[in-house]
């Protein structure tokens, strides 16, 4: 996974300041995220802040937080056990580490550190190389990918006529916790093989999905303008660059050389959830033919 797993615990939230320093330090572009540890840990805070905190101070808290949960908080469903948060936290770490566990009693550097003031540069060091097979292709995203609710991709050169690129897809569908997940695939029509083959490929690969998945295809053209070729990953909450894209290579020693795999900045997240706009045509390139739907 290329984003890094922070817990802290909710007695560490104490100030709008506190607040400010999670949103600084954390988000999908700068490759950290905050752990719901426990499920109730928005509930925690809230609560903590509503009787520390004057009225004015309450009113920008809550902004901050809800600011928080919304773009940087997510649930992996980890096990809470133990008779504070602190043991729950050693426990559920034993079992799946954290990157970095936060609480007034820890003090197990560089893992498990006394208070978030303490946390510096070196704490936020992400992994941006990653081997191409289909399961580390995929696991690049899953913090983006087990809260989504929708998941656009954009690869101009995708189609599921191809092996690798049905394995990765796969992959990333069965990190999807959520009831219902809308899969958007943006793929360049130009240099593809025939429509029937691939739209053949498309309904055989349907039927291989999650029940919980929905997949719509979007056949592009960019005029030449090369608008298409970055290749990437996003949802809501932030995005993935994929530099080489989401096939798995046939060759064993092609999957095990290391690609990049980088956070999409937030400027960008905002702008190619502007051009891959589902709901309407985009400037940047044009659509050819229908959309193709996996349920209607």
């Amino acid at each position: 996974m290329l984003h890094l797993e922070f817990a802290v615990s909710p007695e560490q939230i104490c100030s709008v300041a506190d607040l400010s320093l999670l949103e600084a330090r954390l988000g999908f572009d700068k490759g950290a995220f905050l752990s719901r540890f426990p499920k109730q840990w928005f509930r925690e805070v809230s609560e903590r802040l509503e009787s520390n905190l004057q009225p004015g101070q309450l009113d920008r808290a809550t902004e901050r937080l809800r600011q928080i949960q919304r773009s940087r908080l997510v649930a992996f469903g980890r096990p809470y056990e133990g008779v504070d948060w602190a043991n729950a936290a050693r426990y559920s770490h034993a079992i799946v580490p954290f990157h970095r566990a936060v609480d007034n009693t820890f003090n197990e550097l560089p893992t498990l550190v006394t208070s978030i003031n303490e946390l510096d540069d070196a704490d936020f060091i992400f992994e941006t190389q990653f081997p191409r097979d289909a399961s580390s292709l995929a696991q690049a995203g899953k913090a983006l990918l087990i809260d989504a609710e929708k998941v656009i991709l954009h690869d101009n050169f995708i189609c599921l006529t191809k092996a690798g690129y049905k394995k990765t897809l796969l992959e990333m569908m069965r990190f999807c916790t959520k009831a219902e997940v809308e899969f958007h695939f943006f793929s360049e029509e130009d240099g593809k093989s025939d429509w029937g083959l691939r739209k053949q490929a498309l309904i055989e690969f349907s039927g291989r999905m999650p029940v919980n998945i929905r997949l719509f295809w979007y056949r592009s053209d960019d005029g030449g303008s090369g608008f298409l070729h970055q290749r990437g990953m996003f949802t809501a909450k932030g995005g993935l660059i994929y530099d080489r894209g989401f096939e798995e290579p046939n060759d064993h020693a092609q999957r095990a050389t290391l690609t990049p795999i980088s956070p999409m900045p937030a400027g960008m997240l905002v702008s190619n959830a502007k051009s891959y706009n589902t709901a309407q045509q985009s400037d940047d390139f044009k659509l050819v033919g229908q959309i193709w739907r996996s349920h209607d």
